[in-house]
């Protein structure tokens, strides 16, 4: 601090001189709100007729944790909600060629990452908030308006760049209603946080430490973000699936490889032996027709097999649910061949028991 204004400060309160009239002579003076509530923070209200200085302890290292994990889950939910947001329109406005599966997988990253940093960051607000009424000059730390001008000057970068974006896109006249979506969640997100940690900065350097606290227009406004994330996690679990619905699919997904991968050895044995095997147990006379997984890997039933004639056979096995009834992105467990999109109109099925003639 100043030593001057700090002088004037403990000379006025000497003088009697009350803090509303100590605070507008050092307007006129030219000092900013910030210095001044700085410099009357520094003396305490005691009824006695000389100022008490406030003890100074320091805080800036608690400070900056605080203000580390506030911001890191800012810009983590705030990532996290704008991938959430693009996956969803991708899923709802695909185009010719693109597979829903990465999207999916992005998608759940994303949801999972909002459900864990955007609760954090109410956290941290409600800490930081109760700490500042506790020690208002913790309103004007340091480590917290270092932060606040850096998430300025990202969210400042990310609308210019959105800006520039869509004059380029308007330019080469591909302007379509997903990416229009895009360059409107890129400027919400951007210009909501800029707008708001702005008005931050000015309330900080304009209110008097006696008035600082929570509003009831910030509770709003909090509860409409709260609301909002809601909503948008909502649209993201709609379009990826409920979990058990997810992991439903997934086994699904794996009986159809490993019935897969009983066809092929079926079929390399037919081309061995120019005949096809009486049961499964008879593939495992060599290494090349050997077959990993007979039976379902989550009910322990065998797989079906049986003979049709001389070339075909039957394959079968029992499924939770219909295929193509949801998005299930999986992983293939062991070395087991991919389905490829035309296997995959092969292999579609209902709810229960299906068998392919192969």
């Amino acid at each position: 601090m100043n030593p001057m204004i700090s002088d004037f400060v403990h000379d006025a309160l000497l003088r009697g001189v009350s803090r509303e009239d100590i605070a507008q002579a050092l307007r006129k003076g030219g000092w900013t709100w910030k210095e001044i509530n700085e410099a009357l923070d520094s003396y305490v209200d005691s009824g006695l007729p000389l100022p008490v200085p406030r003890k100074r302890v320091s805080s800036q290292p608690k400070e900056t944790f605080l203000y580390l994990m506030l911001f890191a889950a800012l810009y983590t939910a705030a990532f996290s909600l704008g991938s959430v947001l693009f996956d969803v329109i991708n899923l709802a406005m695909p185009q010719p060629g693109e597979t829903a599966q990465p999207m999916i997988v992005s998608l759940r990253y994303g949801i999972a990452s909002v459900i864990v940093s955007f609760p954090l960051f109410l956290f941290m607000c409600r800490v930081i908030g109760r700490e500042a009424v506790r020690s208002p000059g913790q309103r004007i730390s340091p480590s917290r308006r270092w932060l606040t001008y850096l998430t300025l000057f990202i969210a400042s970068i990310s609308i210019v760049a959105d800006l520039i974006t869509l004059l380029v896109r308007f330019l080469e006249g591909d302007i379509t209603s997903r990416f229009m979506l895009k360059v409107i969640v890129v400027a919400v997100l951007a210009g909501g946080t800029f707008v708001y940690y702005l008005g931050e900065l000015r309330k900080e350097e304009t209110t008097p430490s006696a008035e600082f606290g929570v509003t009831r227009s910030a509770r709003r406004g909090l509860a409409g973000l709260t609301a909002a994330v809601l909503v948008i996690l909502g649209l993201g679990f709609w379009f990826a699936g409920s979990p058990i619905n997810a992991r439903l699919l997934a086994q699904d997904a794996q009986r159809v490889r490993d019935l897969s991968n009983i066809a092929r050895r079926v079929e390399q044995y037919y081309a061995n032996k120019g005949s096809l095997p009486e049961s499964l147990a008879a593939c495992e006379i060599s290494p090349n027709t050997h077959i990993e997984q007979k039976a379902d890997r989550v009910t322990r039933q065998p797989y079906r097999y049986r003979i049709v004639d001389s070339t075909h056979f039957i394959v079968g096995a029992t499924f939770s649910l219909p295929s193509g009834s949801g998005k299930a992105i999986t992983r293939s467990v062991g070395p087991i061949k991919a389905i490829s999109p035309e296997e995959q109109g092969f292999w579609a099925h209902g709810a229960g028991a299906k068998e392919f003639i192969i």
